[in-house]
Order: structure tokens, then C-alpha cells, then sequence
């Protein structure tokens, strides 16, 4: 007998706090594993769910993206409801699609889009989400700074070490960084960077490296020739905390949709 499958992108946010990242580790808690475990309890069936990116361990997302597989139909809108209905306060469903067979969360993204946020006043009501900083270097100079990311490079310095999917992955360690810049909104300066992928603790890497470099502690020229000649030796370089990174956003081309 056949069986038709019917698969969906399920677009979740989460704050990381309280959770060791997305995926599903044998130890910890996952946002992967309780949103799987609320889908098994609405749908009365196992359901596994597999996602555009691998946030780390508090890192949040305002929209993560996954995909799963039904044999029947469903209302998206009703499943929404009662998913938010059981899910922790600190997880949300915001929208259910269709999408066409073979579609896949990962491999079909077009783009990702990411803000790491510092508050310049110390704010208790940022203090999960955000990195306080009392200073701050003009956002002139950290924007001066940034466009030396924005091309299509091997980043592979600028991630955690030794990531062996990437380093199977036919793309290696390149990415494509599409836009990059640092914003204020009243106390928050915000870097937000847009990449067609991004490797493992990549965007931590890079805001603590332009930081270092608007404040002196690494040369500018020595930055350009580390992301565009990468000398031989690894470089050793920081990652700001976990906390400040949120995912904003994955693209995909409209075509994976079913009206």
C-alpha cells in the first residue's frame, strides 16, 4: 500500500536560557526534544522534527524553522493552538505551512539572519537576552570594521574548532556573509549579520573579534589578512557569551510553498 506524506515547516520561538541549544543531546535538555514531545502528545504518534540551524546552548530564536512528516492533513491553525496550549512559556509556535515533497528546513534555506544585542545601561529585563556593556565604540568604527566580513570567504577561523558536519559538507567552511552591520535603538546596539549559512559559534566569533579591534587589542590590517589569506597557524579567538545571540530569521524561496 502507498503512503503519502505530507510535510510541513513548523517556525518556532524560543528563548535558550533554559535549554543545552536546539538539538537533541542524549543528556540535556533540547528545544528540539520538547517541541518533538508536544507534537507526539497533540498528534497521538511519534514525530521527529529536523531543524535549519543548530543554536547553541542558550542561544534564542525568535524564528527557527523545521520540518516533519504526516500522513494525514491537518489544520495548521488548530495544531498551533494546541501546541502553544501544553509547550513551556518559554517556547511559542508562530505558523504552520505546507510545503512540497522534499522540501528540507536545512538544506533549502536561502538565508539566515542574526543579531547579537548589547545594552549600553544596565537593564534587568535584558539580562537574559542581551550582553551589558558599559562602553561602547562608535558605531562608525564598528561599522568601518564589519565590511570586511561582508563577502563569500572561508570562515573556518572564525567558528568553533573542528565542526566535522562542516567539514563534510561539499561547502566546507566557506559562506556566503550578504550583509553586516551594527545599529542603535535607544540603549541597544545591535549587530545583525545575513549569510546563506553560518558555521558553529560563528557570529560570536566575529563580534568579539570587531570589538577587539575597535578597542586596539588586535590591529586592523592584521584582521583583513586573517579572513582573507588564512595564515597557516589557527588564531585564538573569543566568543562573546551565549546569551546576547538571537536567530532572527531563515529565508526560502517562496516555490517550496503550497498555497
Amino acid at each position: 500500500m502507498l503512503i503519502y506524506l505530507m510535510r510541513y515547516f513548523i517556525y518556532i520561538a524560543y528563548l535558550g536560557k533554559a535549554y543545552s541549544g536546539w538539538q537533541v543531546q542524549k543528556n540535556a535538555l533540547a528545544v528540539q526534544q520538547v517541541v518533538e514531545e508536544a507534537l507526539g502528545k497533540v498528534l497521538s504518534m511519534p514525530i521527529t522534527i529536523s531543524g535549519s540551524s543548530r543554536t547553541d546552548k542558550g542561544v534564542h530564536a525568535q524564528q527557527q524553522v523545521a520540518h516533519f512528516d504526516l500522513i494525514r492533513a491537518i489544520d495548521p491553525s488548530d495544531l498551533i493552538y494546541r501546541l502553544n496550549r501544553i509547550l513551556p512559556s518559554d517556547i511559542s509556535i508562530t505558523a504552520i505551512r505546507p510545503v512540497i515533497d522534499g522540501a528540507h528546513a536545512r538544506f533549502d534555506a536561502s538565508y539566515r539572519t542574526y543579531h547579537y544585542t548589547i545594552v549600553i545601561k544596565k537593564n534587568p529585563f535584558y539580562k537574559d537576552h542581551a550582553l551589558w556593556l558599559c562602553r561602547m565604540p562608535p558605531l562608525v568604527l564598528l561599522n568601518e570594521i564589519t565590511t570586511l566580513f561582508c563577502l563569500t570567504t572561508d570562515f573556518e577561523f572564525f567558528s568553533k574548532k573542528a565542526d566535522t558536519d562542516f567539514q563534510k559538507n561539499a561547502h566546507g567552511f566557506v559562506c556566503d556573509v550578504k550583509e553586516a552591520n551594527w545599529l542603535q535603538i535607544d540603549q541597544s546596539v545591535i549587530f545583525q549579520i545575513k549569510a546563506n549559512r553560518f558555521l558553529r559559534g560563528m557570529v560570536r566569533v566575529i563580534v568579539s573579534t570587531i570589538l577587539k579591534v575597535a578597542i586596539g587589542k588586535m590591529d586592523l590590517a592584521a584582521l583583513a589578512g586573517l579572513i582573507r589569506e588564512k595564515p597557516p597557524i589557527r588564531p585564538i579567538l573569543s566568543l562573546m557569551p551565549a546569551h546576547g545571540l538571537t536567530l532572527m530569521e531563515v529565508g526560502y524561496p517562496e516555490t517550496l510553498f503550497i498555497p
